[in-house]
């Protein structure tokens, strides 16, 4: 029962994280004066439809994405009536376009603050594991230790903590550190090599592992949004980083993309941890949705921005067939991510192994 209960809470989840991006289209259209013809929830077949003013409604069976329909969205479409989406301007067109992954960057914001507030939960510099002949065992750190401050910067997480180490390689450093009643200054010098960053690089460590133990920091409104900014320039970082390694072909396509299925399954396993986990999870997909759709991809919002971009800076848009060409092309691509992305989500989980054990039969 809690597995369903999960599952259903995935979907609703990623729908309304999906109506919200398409919403963005929808009202910013509006008010550029543009006419949307078509709402829809989901691809393929329509399981039920409503239509209010010239607007028509739907939710589909696929619920993996939507679209709004607008007038005059293809020029074979175009009749030059002034609330076509082709009769408006590049710049009106580029802001409709825009609004979608905008207004998920938007709830992404929104979640992250309103957890700020209600406690975000922080891992303690709490040592729990140090590793034998190691610089923190050389210099005589151990299990419990709790880390004030780290070369002469005060420490309230294992994060800072750790950053604090990895900047400074083959250089001794002062940590004072709290053990039981009594407090200790001790010099470790981080050797490269002993840690790695998010992305499995090597980094300078001391040969240290943390307690495990959390604990939730609460923020003033005020303080709450430099909190989330300060956030959310970190997880931006760390995509972006993240990209440029797999692109680069540093990072393993495979161990850095989640597909539909493990998406569902991550968001079926944080909605059951509690509503601040759930809004966590909630916020960091809605900011990979919102980074994800502006990519220069043509089938995406950010390849119709490419291609806007390009018509304000020659003055005319670029032709049809270029557009109808690199859009099939990188649906054919987008496509084979998927399907790879889902038998890579299957192995992860485990169930590939499973299913090829019973192909074997």
């Amino acid at each position: 029962m809690d597995h369903v209960i999960g599952f259903l809470s995935s979907l609703i989840v990623l729908g309304l994280l999906i109506i919200v991006h398409e919403l963005g289209h929808l009202l910013v259209a509006r008010m550029s004066g543009v006419r949307v013809l078509r709402f829809s929830i989901g691809f393929g077949p329509q399981l039920f439809t409503w239509t209010k003013g010239h607007t028509e409604y739907a939710v589909s069976a696929i619920p993996l994405g939507g679209y709004v329909k607008m007038a005059g969205e293809q020029r074979s479409e175009q009749t030059a009536a002034p609330w076509e989406y082709l009769s408006k301007p590049a710049s009106t067109r580029a802001s409709i376009v825009f609004a979608g992954p905008f207004v998920n960057y938007l709830v992404s914001f929104v979640l992250l603050w309103i957890v700020c507030l209600v406690g975000f939960p922080v891992l303690v510099p709490t040592i729990g594991r140090v590793i034998d002949h190691s610089p923190a065992a050389t210099a005589g750190l151990q299990v419990g230790d709790h880390l004030v401050e780290v070369d002469g910067h005060r420490v309230t997480t294992w994060d800072e903590m750790t950053e604090m180490i990895h900047n400074a390689p083959d250089r001794p450093i002062a940590v004072l550190l709290q053990r039981g009643a009594e407090t200790h200054r001790l010099l470790v010098t981080p050797e490269p090599g002993r840690g790695q960053d998010l992305f499995g690089r090597s980094k300078a460590g001391i040969g240290i592992g943390p307690a495990g133990e959390s604990t939730a920091q609460r923020y003033g409104p005020l303080a709450a949004l430099r909190q989330t900014l300060q956030v959310q320039r970190r997880q931006l970082e760390q995509t972006f980083t993240g990209l440029a390694l797999v692109f680069s072909g540093k990072l393993p396509l495979k161990d850095s993309v989640a597909g539909p299925i493990r998406i569902m399954t991550e968001t079926s396993a944080f909605m059951r941890l509690g509503l601040v986990p759930a809004l966590l999870w909630m916020s960091a997909l809605s900011l990979s949705l919102s980074i994800f759709n502006v990519l220069p991809i043509p089938i995406l919002d950010g390849g119709h921005l490419f291609f806007l971009l390009i018509e304000q800076l020659r003055g005319r848009p670029v032709s049809i067939g270029v557009q109808e060409r690199s859009t099939q092309v990188s649906f054919v691509l987008l496509m084979a991510l998927i399907v790879f992305v889902c038998i890579n989500d299957l192995d992860q989980i485990g169930l590939l192994g499973k299913i090829a054990s019973w192909v074997r039969r």
